[in-house]
């Protein structure tokens, strides 16, 4: 894993729930390279649970690349099936800051490379970036 440097982007913005936090989903092709940029919208949650996560879902045995193709299955998951979809934001304006994670990924889910952190999207409401009911508490600890 490499530290993350910040980032910008508009365009489609999936934003979705996941055992109680809710996350962004933004995608952008940079230098030939499709980079999934994954990242906490709801306040006070630190980007490294979407990686405690990983780590609660996946094997032990799985790699930091596994666990980074388990957030990407998870955030495009949410995106083509509308699982736990929370709104889908067609064009707008978001911001990963850096000092968070990049990990490459080959080619997975359509994407290259995945970089979680803190993103911000200003367009969210305080509903939307709520936490929301979860059958599965347990995973977001």
């Amino acid at each position: 894993m490499a530290t993350a440097e910040a980032a910008k982007g508009q365009g489609r913005v999936c934003v979705f729930s996941m055992f109680g936090p809710v996350f962004g989903y933004a995608s952008a092709f940079v230098d030939g390279r499709t980079i999934a940029y994954v990242g906490p919208v709801t306040p006070g949650v630190h980007w490294r649970k979407l990686w405690s996560m990983a780590d609660r879902c996946c094997r032990d045995r799985d790699s930091d690349v596994d666990k980074a193709m388990w957030i990407v299955s998870q955030a495009n998951r949410s995106f083509i099936c509308g699982s736990d979809v929370v709104v889908k934001l067609p064009n707008e304006d978001w911001e990963m800051e850096a000092g968070g994670w990049q990990v490459d990924i080959g080619t997975w889910c359509g994407q290259n490379t995945l970089v979680t952190g803190a993103l911000t999207v200003s367009a969210l409401t305080a509903e939307q970036t709520a936490p929301k009911p979860t059958f599965y508490p347990q995973y977001a600890a």
